[in-house]
Parts: C-alpha cells; structure tokens; sequence
C-alpha cells in the first residue's frame, strides 16, 4: 500500500504539488490524469523516491514500485545489446529467481510479438515501438508490487497502443499486482483501469471508480477533459 498524507512539493520555490493525499491499495489499476504540467509525473516521482517531499509523510509499507518510463530510448544503455540490458536486474538482485525470470521474459516475448533474434541487437537497430515494448517487458518480469507506467503509449501508434493495452490488461489478470497510469488521455486509461485521479495544477480534484465517469457528480475539471476526447 502506498499512503501520501498531506504532502506538499516544491521546485526552485514555485509550489509543485500541494496537500495531496492519496491511498492506494495493493492490486489496484489506477489512472492519474490531467493537462501537462498538472503534477502527474512529479507525484510518481515522489512515490519511486526519485524526488523527496517538502512537507508530510509518504508510508510505502515495503512496496516494491518500478517504472516504465516514457522515452525507451532513455531507458537503454546505447553501448549495450538488449539481451544485456534484460539481464542487468537479474544479475545485480540476488534475491531475484533468474529461472522463473527467464521464463516470464519468454512468455511475454512471445506476447508481445518480439522475436529473440532483436535481443542480439543494440537499441539503436529497434524501431520505437519495439523498444518501448522491450521497455515494458523489462519491468513486467520482474512483477513489481506496483508499476508506475508514465505516458508510455505518447510515441505509439493507434495499433501499438492497442497492443500496450492488451499487454497490460493480461499482465494483470495474470498477476492481480497494482499498475499506476500517467496520462493526459483517458480513452486509453478508461480501457485498463478501476480508478481514475484527476490532477489540475498540482492538486488532486477528482477520485473516483472508473464507472463513474460520466456521473453528474463529477468535478467540473473532469467534465471539461471528457469532453476533450
């Protein structure tokens, strides 16, 4: 479980985020929305440990919670074949089983349509979308407690965000382990997710089960980004 209690972020003292609180239980599908600059990404960096927060307390209780980032070609060591950048976590975490590793690498390969003669290539001999999957596939195996995927389907096409989507849907059908999506499309998180977050300028207007979507209820924010897809 991940618990932010009334946190506050700041950036060269212009005010990032502002009393966010925010549980989020273990097996929860949840989508974080909003217009750019709105604080999404800061939030998922606050919850990976990759900021640090002005004021109030953020309780992880032991979550392990990886990424996947947005550009995969800022995720992969240019210098290095891919098979080789799959095998960094295996090799540098004992405590991790490199047999069942293997074998999740090898089903979601074939899931994702990937052939294994790609990962005797470098990064730079992969298209975009076949790298951001070999992106997504590198934190997939190793099932963290929550993923954090961060505007990952931004530089894909209309069939390989189709793709993404049925990726992440079976990912967590197969596990039940938590999945935390950045976007400013909700179309694309309406697919996937149970509960959607709406942010506006580094506060939290909206939170609520993905089947209210549409309710009367909603924040007028939320109205206005719907009717924007």
């Amino acid at each position: 479980m991940i618990k932010m209690t009334h946190i506050y972020f700041s950036y060269k003292h212009i005010p990032i985020l502002k009393d966010i609180n925010l549980t989020i239980k273990y097996g929860e599908t949840i989508g974080i929305v909003g217009e750019s600059g709105s604080g999404k990404t800061t939030l998922a960096y606050l919850m990976l440990g990759l900021l640090q927060h002005d004021k109030g307390y953020i309780s992880k209780n032991h979550t392990n919670i990886l990424p996947i980032f947005q550009h995969p070609y800022h995720s992969f060591n240019p210098k290095l074949k891919i098979k080789t950048s799959l095998n960094e976590p295996i090799k540098y975490d004992k405590s991790l089983n490199s047999k069942t590793i293997y074998q999740r690498m090898e089903t979601l390969m074939q899931e994702m349509q990937l052939n294994k003669k790609l990962l005797e290539h470098f990064p730079e001999e992969l298209s975009g979308g076949q790298l951001q999957r070999f992106n997504t596939l590198r934190t997939l195996m190793l099932e963290p407690d929550m993923l954090i995927c961060d505007e990952i389907t931004s530089s894909l096409d209309v069939l390989a965000e189709q793709r993404m989507i049925h990726i992440l849907k079976n990912y967590y059908e197969r596990t039940n382990k938590g999945m935390i999506l950045i976007s400013h499309n909700i179309a694309f998180l309406k697919q996937i997710v149970n509960r959607m977050i709406v942010m506006k300028n580094g506060e939290i207007m909206d939170d609520f089960s993905v089947d209210q979507l549409f309710s009367q209820q909603r924040h007028p924010y939320t109205k206005q980004l719907i009717s924007m897809y």
